[in-house]
């Protein structure tokens, strides 16, 4: 008869144990961990970014895992690139140690999830995304953005971001398209513009196709390249051909870029450059998603951006990576993803050394007024959540054997 109750008593330790794991068994008010979670895309096509910018987060994340008064900082991680993603996210937000996103990586997926992550008063701070709804109110209908859902009325700002916008990148890489050789531009002057049917592809070719007609260029045609059942990249191709232009725009995705590249090369246009802006421009995976290198070269990419190999401002980032990663190259959304949960760590400080509880709601509020000297510069937001730096673009080209290389800085 007493088999049982002894069962129960020797199990009393795990039992308690799980209970505080899980976050809706715990009601204890003197947990001191807090979580900030990351949310790139660490499989699929841009996984090498995705498990950079990660790893810089868990840089960031080590660095301070004493945050003052008995206070510990842990990260944890959502695969945006994955099927379950939703679930995962959710399963974050109900726990309440958790009090900070770093990402998400791309527009689309802050779109489809902010609107959970801000009603569960959880702060987001992304470091690539470049849609302007997402800030901007009198962007947001055009683009699909639920703005309100983002942006509730009444509420402390949740969403900030450190990269300009599609309108500013577009901007940039249409002057890259017109000027000449000598300073790092295509020389071109009759443009085909493809984007990847996104409200964030479409934003920076529209930037691009006013500034191109301002600077004296000719928009050659337009096209919408999508994949899966509706794949149109042959159809684009065509028309890409058959407009004969000087070369090609491209803004969007990875995955519809390099199949974009590599259909034009495989239909007989190899040498016709692209200039594509965004998430392709100095990303490890563009030429295993071209397929060869020879494959993926003839391209150039403006990513919205500073290089931190060539800021004096992110020197001991770098002396940190390289003893926490070694001789692994630093990309700049890693720098962003370092600078971005940088951003959260010392508001999350901020809080507890004002003697205040680091709730979720003191933390956004916090992050709101931060003021914090980056990896990429110094760091602050304005009133709408974007970045108060002055935006900048960093100019790549990719070689014969498939791999970026910078070429320039461009200040907006």
């Amino acid at each position: 008869m007493t088999v049982a109750p002894r069962r129960l008593w020797r199990l009393a330790p795990l039992l308690l144990l799980l209970c505080l794991w899980l976050s809706g068994c715990s009601s204890n008010t003197d947990n001191k961990t807090l979580a900030l979670v990351t949310m790139f895309p660490t499989s699929g096509p841009d996984a090498a970014v995705g498990q950079a910018m990660q790893q810089a987060v868990d840089l960031a994340v080590k660095q301070n895992t004493t945050l003052g008064s008995g206070y510990q900082l842990v990260g944890q991680h959502v695969d945006e690139a994955s099927p379950l993603r939703e679930g995962s996210l959710s399963a974050a937000l109900s726990n309440p140690q958790v009090v900070g996103i770093v990402g998400p990586y791309s527009s689309e997926t802050a779109v489809a999830l902010l609107p959970e992550i801000v009603a569960a008063g959880v702060v987001a701070v992304s470091p690539t995304t470049t849609l302007p709804g997402l800030t901007q109110a009198a962007a947001a209908a055009a683009e699909g953005v639920p703005f309100a859902q983002i942006h509730p009325q009444g509420k402390p700002l949740s969403f900030f971001r450190l990269a300009p916008l599609d309108d500013g990148l577009g901007k940039a890489a249409a002057d890259v398209a017109v000027a000449p050789a000598a300073s790092h531009g295509l020389a071109t002057h009759a443009v085909f513009l493809v984007d990847d049917a996104t409200a964030s592809g479409k934003a920076a070719a529209a930037a691009f196709a006013k500034e191109l007609k301002a600077k004296g260029g000719v928009v050659a045609g337009q096209q919408s390249l999508t994949l899966g059942a509706n794949d149109t990249s042959q159809q684009v191709v065509n028309a890409i051909i058959e407009a004969f232009p000087d070369s090609v725009f491209y803004a969007g995705s990875l995955a519809a870029g390099a199949d974009l590249r590599s259909a034009l090369t495989l239909t007989g246009a190899p040498q016709l450059p692209i200039l594509a802006a965004g998430p392709v421009a100095d990303n490890p995976g563009w030429s295993a998603a071209v397929g060869q290198p020879l494959t993926a070269s003839n391209t150039s990419g403006v990513l919205p951006a500073s290089d931190p190999n060539h800021l004096d401002t992110a020197k001991a980032f770098a002396a940190a990576w390289q003893g926490a990663y070694g001789d692994k190259a630093i990309i700049p959304d890693a720098a962003l993803a370092y600078d971005a949960a940088m951003a959260e760590i010392t508001a999350i400080k901020a809080v507890i050394a004002s003697g205040k509880q680091p709730t979720r709601g003191a933390i956004a509020s916090a992050v709101a007024t931060v003021k914090y000297a980056g990896a990429m510069g110094a760091l602050a937001f304005d009133s709408s959540g974007d970045s108060t730096v002055a935006p900048s673009f960093s100019v790549y080209t990719v070689d014969a054997k498939g791999a970026w290389s910078y070429q320039t800085t461009l200040h907006g």
